[in-house]
């Protein structure tokens, strides 16, 4: 007789944590700092320190009530005030890490963006028909970005078992292009995929696997959310 494996179900939201566990997996909730000034003006701000504002405090406090239910065994976050705070927003000192901080966006930081589309016409040229080889002056690549966000993240998971997920706060072109790698897509994949402030997403990994995308942009505690895009 044969014996029949069940499928392994599909997590509900990026809160449903225990599927990802059962498959042997360290579940990684990879959150999205919350709304800065400089989100709102549409500025280039990798590696400037930029606090939330009255908004992106608001979001992070929704984040914390939605989160208030779930346990989870460790925080981390870029060191970057926008993350900071965004992760002590669920009421603990989080362990930071400077391997989480954003893009470092070198001549184009503070700059909105017509004035840095005006400047550097052939960055965004680049960035627009290959991101991989865009070149920003005196800034880091995005396959550089990338590089660094799998590795802190692996870095991150094997330093836990399978249970209660691990929260990771960090910035969206570090998460962006570390959710292509787990999706092993491309970078020309970074107009596709969106990363509200403060969004979810539920990831798993496992020496076997390495890791995996189970949801992305969750972002259900905010007002008016679109669905979160399950992806496992």
């Amino acid at each position: 007789m044969q014996t029949l494996r069940a499928a392994p179900v599909a997590p509900r939201d990026a809160l449903d944590w225990e599927p990802v566990a059962a498959q042997g997996q360290v579940p990684l909730l990879l959150v999205r700092h919350g709304q800065t000034r400089a989100n709102v003006e549409r500025r280039f701000v990798g590696r400037t320190d930029v606090p939330l504002d009255d908004e992106g405090h608001r979001q992070a406090a929704r984040l914390a009530a939605r989160l208030k239910s779930t346990p989870w065994t460790a925080l981390y976050a870029s060191p970057l005030a926008r993350a900071r705070q965004t992760a002590e927003a669920l009421g603990d000192a989080p362990t930071l890490d400077d391997q989480l901080m954003e893009l470092h966006q070198g001549e184009l930081e503070g700059l909105d963006g017509p004035t840095a589309f005006a400047r550097f016409p052939e960055v965004f040229s680049a960035w627009m028909s290959d991101p991989a080889s865009a070149v920003i002056p005196g800034g880091e690549a995005l396959p550089s970005c990338q590089a660094r966000g799998v590795a802190a993240l692996t870095r991150i998971a094997r330093a836990h078992k399978p249970g209660p997920p691990v929260i990771v706060v960090s910035h969206q072109l570090l998460i962006v292009t570390t959710l292509l790698a787990a999706l092993q897509e491309p970078l020309t994949g970074l107009r596709r995929l969106t990363q509200s402030n403060t969004a979810l997403n539920l990831l798993g990994w496992s020496e076997a696997e390495g890791l995996r995308v189970w949801v992305q942009n969750d972002r259900a505690h905010l007002d008016d959310p679109p669905e979160a895009t399950k992806l496992g």
